[in-house]
């Protein structure tokens, strides 16, 4: 567009473009098992075996199966434009986004004594993300000694689940995500009609005047007298409202120094490890009798049971600012230079990867993918020395 007549004399713009697209991506990765819509069997082990004679035999075990299994379905619609200023100092993109998606794949239950089994993984409904994605790269500074090149992006998305089922039905849900601490296989998040994928579903807990929760009692949401399955609700995401980042580098002469951060905000976390470790019997027991070392919160709490593990107390804001690296280099050249030899040329350079992490989330690390924070690895801080040579 900065060809077209009304803008061409315009001399501080130097680029504007206009961006329309469509799309459609599948997606066929599943949740468990390595081809859920072939007929599959299982080979049982010495304790699954019938006699003939004198002789035990395996048996073989049929998996469930779906054979109308088909991929996931994502419908894009994008719009933006493409713009720079001052002869390319100053330019960057800004976007919107819709998404649809169909057929989503996930692990469902079905009727007991169907298909083989209790669950079945098979194509569940559909939902939306719409958002902005923003970006802009500058140089703030440029003389002959010293330049600064600063990029920033921000991306806003909503998320949504718009279909479960082929009627509509306001109190379906579908588990998901990886099995709660202390749950026997039972879930904490779930996708529902209306609300973000994978939301956690939990009990609402109760607290006292101090605002201390007290152990085993919880909203009575459905107002039927007791705690049921049913008082559960969606309360929070796993997904950031808003992704951030920034990048910079400077040259000074023959020295660098870059580092780039990101941000995440208004993400949540299951704090699975408090939610599993939260338990101190009297005496210092646990329920098998064996001394234990516990952690600090469960000597707070002083719960003395596991009835807590789906509340909504574990649920946690996980908002952070991480610094991905920082690095500070020294380039030179004409190393061994003679009349014989052009000279080498090289960089020096010292790297700290992971160096800080700003967070008010209680666990290890609040950048949680799935949302279910089991005490995974900690991300380690590397600091790196190293030297680049061209002969």
């Amino acid at each position: 567009m900065k060809e077209e007549g009304f803008l061409r004399d315009v001399e501080a713009l130097s680029d504007l473009k206009l961006r329309l697209g469509w799309g459609i991506t599948g997606q066929q990765a599943v949740v468990d098992q390595d081809f859920p819509y072939l007929p599959t069997y299982n080979i049982s082990n010495q304790y699954a075996q019938y006699l003939f004679g004198d002789e035990g035999y395996n048996t073989l075990r049929p998996n469930a199966y779906n054979q109308n299994l088909k991929w996931e379905q994502t419908t894009t619609w994008n719009a933006g434009f493409d713009f720079g200023f001052l002869n390319g100092r100053i330019s960057g993109s800004l976007d919107g986004y819709y998404r649809e998606t169909k057929d989503l794949i996930n692990k469902v239950k079905i009727p007991v004594g169907t298909n083989l089994s209790s669950s079945l993984i098979k194509n569940i409904g559909s939902l939306e993300n719409y958002g902005v994605e923003f970006s802009i790269n500058t140089k703030p500074v440029v003389t002959n000694d010293f330049t600064w090149d600063l990029s920033f992006n921000a991306t806003w998305n909503h998320n949504e689940i718009t279909r479960l089922t082929d009627a509509d039905n306001d109190s379906y849900y579908v588990d998901s995500g990886d099995d709660a601490p202390r749950g026997n296989g039972n879930k904490a998040q779930a996708h529902k009609v209306g609300y973000p994928a994978g939301s956690f579903y939990v009990y609402q807990q109760v607290y006292d005047a101090d605002g201390k929760p007290i152990q085993g009692m919880f909203v009575d949401r459905n107002g039927n007298g007791e705690i049921d399955l049913d008082d559960r609700y969606m309360y929070k995401k796993p997904a950031a409202d808003v992704l951030m980042g920034l990048t910079s580098k400077m040259l000074w002469r023959n020295w660098d120094f870059s580092f780039a951060l990101r941000a995440s905000l208004n993400n949540y976390v299951y704090y699975g490890r408090l939610a599993e470790n939260a338990n101190v019997a009297a005496d210092g027991l646990f329920a098998n009798n064996t001394y234990v070392n516990v952690i600090k919160e469960a000597i707070d709490l002083g719960w003395t049971d596991f009835s807590n593990y789906r509340s909504d107390y574990f649920v946690q804001n996980a908002s952070f600012l991480r610094c991905d690296n920082i690095t500070l280099g020294y380039s030179f050249k004409n190393l061994f230079k003679s009349i014989y030899y052009g000279g080498a040329t090289g960089r020096l350079y010292a790297t700290v990867q992971n160096p800080f992490l700003i967070t008010k989330y209680d666990g290890l690390d609040p950048e949680v993918s799935s949302g279910m924070d089991k005490n995974p690895y900690p991300r380690a801080t590397t600091f790196l020395l190293g030297l680049s040579l061209q002969f």
